[in-house]
């Protein structure tokens, strides 16, 4: 959504990866809209995501026929019965509270029912990931947030967060949590990506890691294909089993991915090759029945 604010377009179409006209060619998909700010934004970080916000529900009002927000799971369902693309609107970064408490209930009363707790820096709540030398994790008001977040029933996602952040995210949950675009560092050794231990622990905690397709988390020092995409799939579902991988993407927050994925249509090729390879069982838990069994826990 933030893309298409800036740049003057459309959710129908666009010439992103993502908008309506190709996700109405699944059988009613959902989609996470996250809104993230740019650096330049902290300044003034609530006044920016109102004005995203104001565009998510605008541009959803205008393809209301195809695509629906959905505050919780039976939102979902509802959605499915009448074909329509579900909307899930989260927000990328802690910066967005301006270390408000109250900015929490907010944004859920606005209908944002995930947050990452960081983007890549320091904010009021925790590390991000390019701070993790400091060996920083979260806040006092970082752990206040999460446990509001759980109360109210949003999706904890620690995408960005710094490594010691993790493990308290890990200790203070109670419900699962997610990472939202994240891979496998074993696969490929990049800060963003997740230990194997990280994966495991996920996978106890009943949540689900969703792969990204950002080219350089993918493979290091060539060009990434869809092999290397089911590498990492192949990896993380050694580590955590079946139940606990999902579809991440990163769509329209990255500027390079495997070559033969341009935007969303080409996802079915990732879930044509994950059929091929461990079966249709587990291309549809990877496709969307992991993800959708994490919104009906904890929404």
């Amino acid at each position: 959504m933030v893309r298409l604010f800036e740049r003057k377009q459309e959710l129908f179409t666009n010439d992103g990866h993502i908008d309506v006209e190709r996700l109405k060619k699944f059988d009613a998909p959902l989609q996470f809209f996250a809104i993230w700010l740019d650096p330049k934004y902290y300044s003034i970080s609530m006044r920016q995501t109102m004005k995203y916000i104001e565009f998510y529900y605008s541009q959803i009002d205008k393809n209301s026929e195809m695509i629906g927000h959905v505050n919780c799971f039976s939102d979902v369902l509802r959605n499915k019965e009448k074909n329509r693309i579900s909307a899930l609107l989260a927000i990328e970064g802690g910066e967005a509270l301006e270390g408000e408490i109250s900015a929490i209930h907010t944004y859920y009363r606005l209908g944002v029912r995930s947050m990452t707790l960081t983007w890549n820096f320091k904010n009021h709540l925790a590390d991000g990931v390019a701070e993790s030398q400091s060996k920083g994790g979260l806040t006092n008001f970082g752990r206040q947030v999460v446990a509001e977040m759980e109360k109210l029933g949003m999706l904890v996602d620690v995408s960005h967060l710094s490594e010691t952040g993790f493990w308290d995210v890990a200790t203070i949950t109670k419900k699962p949590f997610i990472a939202s675009h994240s891979n496998a560092r074993a696969v490929c050794d990049v800060p963003r990506n997740l230990s194997d231990e990280q994966l495991r622990v996920i996978a106890e905690k009943g949540g689900v890691v969703g792969l990204n397709l950002y080219a350089p988390f993918l493979a290091a020092q060539k060009q990434a294909d869809l092999d290397d995409i089911l590498r990492h799939i192949y990896h993380m579902l050694s580590i955590m089993g079946e139940d606990f991988i999902a579809l991440g993407s990163d769509f329209d927050g990255i500027d390079s991915s495997a070559k033969e994925i341009s935007s969303v249509q080409d996802v079915e090729l990732i879930i044509e090759r994950v059929e091929k390879e461990f079966g249709r069982q587990t291309a549809q838990k990877f496709s969307s029945e992991n993800l959708l069994r994490v919104l009906k826990e904890v929404l």
